[in-house]
């Protein structure tokens, strides 16, 4: 097993681990779903290397991660604004939508055409995730929260996520083709996006030991 992988998991697990800790803190609100979100998180993950590494069985890793893992991302990161916008700004529902919309074309007309994953729909649900960040951030720099920006969960989670997505985006949107034509910048890129991914989970961390729940 790749050890970047290892080093992933373990951070994906404190992230967790550290989200049941401040348990008390985040239980009266919507946030109480964060840890639960993060547990199912570090269950697909190990449950598709298992398949992966031990059983050597790609085709269940890959099914694992188009059917459950990736759409659980998005789909629980739509929410998650949905909610912090206090359910006034309807963008978060719409992105919902065009993302099942994608990835029910990618599983059923454009499968064949992939080599790891569906592009299409990781590519829509990025680019609508990246819409709902942009409306996050010009808020939030508009209120008083941007005072108290240690205490925001959101803006911790928020800032992890747009930087992974963000700097991830280009290498997911061209890895099967990188994977054909380049193999070496492909690795390069690889190891990129696990660094990102890394630093994604520990700001999720500091979203629980710094922020308060709003």
């Amino acid at each position: 097993m790749y050890w970047q992988v290892i080093v992933l998991n373990i951070l994906e697990l404190a992230a967790c681990v550290v989200g049941f800790l401040y348990w008390r803190k985040v239980k009266d609100s919507y946030w109480r779903w964060f840890p639960v979100y993060l547990a199912m998180i570090v269950l697909i993950e190990v449950t598709a290397e298992y398949f992966l590494y031990e059983q050597r069985n790609p085709e269940v890793n890959l099914g694992i991660y188009q059917y459950f893992g990736i759409p659980l991302e998005f789909l629980f990161f739509y929410w998650l604004f949905y909610r912090y916008f206090d359910q006034k700004n309807r963008w978060p529902l719409y992105s919902a939508a065009i993302y099942i919309a994608c990835w029910l074309l990618d599983i059923f007309y454009l499968g064949h055409l992939s080599l790891y994953f569906e592009s299409v729909s990781y590519g829509a649900g990025t680019i609508l995730l990246l819409i709902l960040l942009f409306q996050f951030f010009m808020q939030f720099t508009r209120s008083n929260d941007v005072l108290n920006y240690r205490s925001s969960m959101m803006f911790w989670v928020a800032l992890g996520i747009i930087l992974f997505y963000m700097g991830s985006l280009p290498f997911y949107e061209l890895r099967n083709t990188l994977h054909r034509m380049d193999k070496k910048f492909f690795y390069v890129y690889w190891y990129i996006q696990f660094g990102l991914n890394y630093l994604m989970y520990i700001l999720f961390a500091l979203s629980f030991i710094w922020g308060k729940p709003k």
